[in-house]
């Protein structure tokens, strides 16, 4: 496992959900699933590889009923991996850089009730 997960700032929890992502000024849409989420940052599965530091957009469609959440963010991390059997999948990590108080508590709410508290 990647030692860096355990230094994050904002924690991330196992989350699935839909992401749409458009990358590089390109208006065509990325369709992914999460990993796991956080106040800080989304780690995605991709069929195809980015380059990290580039811009990411995204739009993520948490299961709470409301529109999806329109954020800007930067590809910090990607691991290859291969599943057996499967394609290549890529695990890539995307910071946010510009998360709104209102979209934060979203999120917040959204993982409180997969902690439990």
């Amino acid at each position: 496992m990647w030692q860096g997960m355990n230094q994050r700032r904002f924690p991330r929890v196992g989350y699935h959900c839909t992401v749409s992502m458009s990358q590089g000024g390109k208006y065509s849409t990325i369709p992914a699933l999460t990993e796991n989420l956080g106040l800080g940052g989304v780690c995605l599965m991709l069929e195809q590889e980015f380059d990290i530091f580039s811009p990411a957009g995204l739009e993520l469609h948490l299961e709470d009923g409301k529109p999806p959440i329109e954020v800007k963010g930067t590809i910090v991390w990607v691991v290859r991996r291969r599943e057996l059997g499967k394609k290549m999948a890529f695990d890539t990590g995307i910071e946010f850089s510009n998360l709104s108080p209102q979209d934060k508590t979203r999120i917040e709410i959204v993982l409180d009730k997969i902690a439990g508290t």
